[in-house]
């Protein structure tokens, strides 16, 4: 018996079933773009942002920060 000259019926779907097998497909599909949605919000960068030259001058001298630190800490 020769295989290749065999052929399968062909199937023929019934408009339920295309209907249901679409609405499948179509929530796979939400749930695969939910997921990313999901993880995007885990792998953003954490922290602050920061600038690269962070120069801030400090108010008064070494004497007048400590003493109103010392005011402070009371």
């Amino acid at each position: 018996m020769d295989s290749s000259k065999t052929t399968q019926p062909q199937k023929v779907w019934d408009p339920k079933e295309l209907a249901k097998a679409q609405e499948k497909l179509m929530q796979h599909s939400l749930d695969n773009e939910r997921a990313k949605a999901v993880a995007q919000a885990h792998s953003a960068n954490p922290g602050p942002a920061i600038p690269k030259e962070f120069n801030i001058k400090e108010e008064g001298t070494k004497e007048e920060r400590r003493a109103k630190k010392e005011e402070l800490n009371k």
